[in-house]
């Protein structure tokens, strides 16, 4: 019996050692929007290509940064960035761009006032 302990004991306390994968170099971060009247919301950034407009097609993808929405009106996303600043603005609706009203820091990016996330600092 004790043959059978110590390895279930090692096989429990290992799981509390896991984490989710963040690639090397990256930083997980999670992008929050309140927005309660949205149809819908994209996080569009640097990461990305904003949503496939700044790619080679410079069609946007619906389905890039497409956020989750929460019966209680946030939007949210978790990603993973590459160290470094990144500009990135809320899509809303399709229309209507949106600067990150929690985050202080901003930028431009082709005359579009942006919000600024810095990681890995």
């Amino acid at each position: 019996m004790k043959r059978l302990m110590v390895p279930a004991m090692l096989a429990v306390c290992s799981c509390a050692l896991l984490e989710p994968a963040v690639l090397p170099g990256t930083a997980e971060g999670e992008f929050r929007l309140w927005m309660p009247d949205a149809c819908g919301v994209q996080l569009l950034g640097d990461w990305n290509e904003w949503g496939g407009m700044a790619g080679p097609s410079g069609l946007p993808d619906p389905e890039a940064g497409r956020m989750e929405r929460a019966a209680d009106g946030w939007w949210t996303i978790t990603v993973d960035l590459p160290r470094g600043r990144h500009r990135y603005v809320f899509l809303v609706d399709g229309v209507r761009f949106v600067t990150d009203p929690l985050n202080p820091l901003t930028s431009t990016f082709m005359g579009l006032e942006t919000s600024l996330a810095v990681t890995g600092r």
